[in-house]
């Protein structure tokens, strides 16, 4: 060595895991999984480093000693010292292979280093001895720690020698891991964010990949309560996992859980504040046709959920789901699944108390849905529902819909049919409509009372222009061929405008007239034959305040957009396209469906 060299040695230890094998045969590397069963594994590691000189990387040959002891420091050496000559540097960079034998018995070891120009001079032994912290007792222990060591520097004298520490860890090839554990009621990744204030994460996932996973967990036990990704946050706004995929195109995925158990869980996010904006799971994505939360539940049997979201705070959401983007076909919420008995989306909020929902939709788009619902199946053999809505409450309601804006024509709830035989809105029960009912026709239906099994029978209402009640009887007159027709207490208060008709039944009754009008809720009759019996009918027109203020407009012009259109097109020979509701439901509904269908056809989704 030509004068005083400044040489820094920085490295770290590799342990390599490899199958016992004969002379001539090839060494067999493992992965984590297989060295878990291993029966046989080698003791060899390689020491990975990087050696400067000056303050430039070196290169050319170096001889490296590596000894190992039972002390910081002392005489008592284990096992023999191991002399790697010659060892090739290149831009800085060498690999060394060690092996100690079977030394590593579970007793605390340091290694001492000591390092040369290649044939030139004496060694020079570093100082301090690095402590071996658990990684090589894996030989032992088959299993793998942690190193700290980065940032400690070994120094030595005579040749300026320094050694900066270094870590340990596992090299093998094939599939590799971050974090591998193989217990089957264990966890895959499990972290613990404690903190509880501030921005905390359980687990951390960030993939730039057009095809790469924030965090990918799987949990391969069949039976157990296993977790394919298991995120605690104590935080009030905390979160329990939280995953992202930035790359803006390709099939990403902010959090992907995959779960092989019978009543496992691909992914369970549970936020246990009982404050606070807190999130089970949040899902959130950027993509034009991304998809915030995406549930796949593949199972062909069982009481499966593609997403199961469950609330139990009073205000809070069994699901939900948002979709920023302002255009493109993006959903809140998506759920799929395959099964006969399974729920594309099921919600499901227990709280007793509260205005809770247990799906809800919210759509801010001027063609947007708040809830879409579709039933594909067109063979006809089931009974399918785009959506379908149940409450048990004694007082509970099962479809509520509500239009909120107060101006323009809008629907709480809309029903069209395209089937000649289907109908629009079905009901079986009372129905109450509080407002004016508008209606093309109408008419009773009933079983044929003749031929109850076979035919039916249909009458249609009584029409007016005005809003007529119909009110009659019969009547038996007194000795003097007269009769006082009793009215409800309530008949004057409700009609205006009588109009009468008296009809004798048995025999004419030619001097037969109303002999006092409508007074006091009561109509008099005279002129008729002792005894006799009269039919009478008397007919009013409303006059209740709801009545007079909402008068049914006899004649109107249609409005401005209306125009040109007609409610029964095909009466006038008019084609099926110039009516009214005919553009109007094509444009909101069939422009939507087009939109929607060709995606989930051909997506893959």
């Amino acid at each position: 060595m030509k004068g005083r060299r400044s040489l820094v040695v920085s490295g770290f230890l590799v342990l390599v895991l490899a199958l016992a094998v004969g002379p001539g045969q090839a060494q067999e590397m493992v992965t984590p999984g297989d060295v878990i069963a291993s029966a046989s594994i080698g003791t060899a590691f390689t020491y990975q480093g990087q050696l400067t000189d000056g303050e430039k990387p070196a290169d050319g040959t170096y001889d490296f000693q590596f000894a190992l002891y039972d002390a910081l420091s002392g005489p008592s050496q284990v096992g023999s010292t191991v002399t790697r000559s010659n060892v090739a540097v290149s831009d800085g960079l060498f690999t060394v292979a060690l092996d100690f034998g079977d030394v590593f018995d579970g007793t605390p070891l340091w290694l001492r280093v000591s390092v040369r120009p290649a044939g030139v001079g004496n060694y020079t032994v570093l100082s301090p001895r690095q402590a071996l912290t658990p990684a090589p007792y894996a030989i032992y222990a088959a299993q793998v720690g942690a190193h700290g060591h980065w940032g400690e520097e070994w120094s030595g004298s005579g040749t300026g020698l320094t050694l900066s520490g270094g870590s340990v860890g596992v090299s093998a090839t094939g599939t590799s891991y971050g974090v591998y554990a193989g217990s089957p009621e264990g966890h895959g990744v499990y972290a613990e964010a404690t903190a509880a204030t501030g921005s905390t994460y359980g687990v951390y996932g960030l993939s730039a990949s057009t095809s790469g996973r924030g965090v990918y967990g799987r949990a391969n036990a069949g039976s157990g309560s296993t977790y394919g990704v298991y995120g605690l946050s104590q935080s009030a706004e905390g979160i329990g996992v939280y995953g992202r995929a930035s790359r803006t195109t390709g099939t990403t995925y902010g959090v992907m859980g995959e779960s092989a158990s019978t009543t496992g869980r691909g992914v369970w996010g549970w936020a246990t504040a009982t404050t606070g904006e807190t999130r089970g799971v949040f899902g959130r994505s950027r993509s034009d046709e991304g998809m915030g939360v995406f549930g796949y539940a593949d199972s062909d049997t069982g009481t499966t959920y593609g997403v199961h979201g469950r609330s139990d705070s009073e205000t809070g959401r069994g699901v939900w789901g948002w979709a920023t983007a302002t255009t493109g076909y993006t959903r809140g919420v998506f759920g799929r699944v395959r099964s006969d008995q399974g729920r594309g989306v099921y919600g499901y909020a227990d709280s007793q108390t509260g205005l809770t929902y247990g799906v809800y939709g919210r759509s801010e788009s001027n063609w947007g849905l708040g809830v879409f619902g579709l039933a594909s199946d067109t063979t006809g053999t089931g009974e399918t529902y785009g959506v379908m809505g149940q409450s048990r409450s004694p007082t509970g309601v099962g479809v509520s819909g509500f239009a909120t804006a107060s101006t323009g024509k809008n629907y709480g709830v809309m029903g069209i049919t395209s089937s000649d035989d289907g109908y629009a809105g079905f009901f079986v029960g009372d129905v109450e409509v509080q407002g004016n009912l508008t209606k093309s026709g109408g008419w009773f239906k009933i079983d044929h009372p003749l031929d109850p099994e076979n035919k039916y029978l249909y009458h249609s209402f009584v029409e007016s222009p005005d809003m007529k009640n119909i009110y009659d009887g019969v009547v038996t007159l007194d000795a003097r061929g007269e009769a006082v027709v009793e009215l409800p207490e309530w008949f004057e208060a409700l009609n205006r405008d009588f109009r009468y008709q008296l009809t004798p039944i048995g025999a004419s009754m030619p001097g037969l007239y109303i002999a006092q009008e409508v007074q006091d809720n009561q109509f008099a009759i005279g002129g008729g034959v002792a005894g006799a019996r009269v039919s009478w009918l008397v007919t009013g027109i409303r006059h209740d305040p709801w009545a007079e203020q909402n008068r049914i407009p006899i004649e109107q012009d249609k409005p401005t957009d209306e125009q040109g259109t007609y409610l029964y097109p095909e009466g006038y020979g008019q084609p099926q396209e110039m009516g009214l509701d005919y553009q109007r439901d094509a444009h909101l509904f069939d422009e939507a469906l087009e939109a929607i269908e060709p995606p989930l056809a051909g997506s893959g989704e």
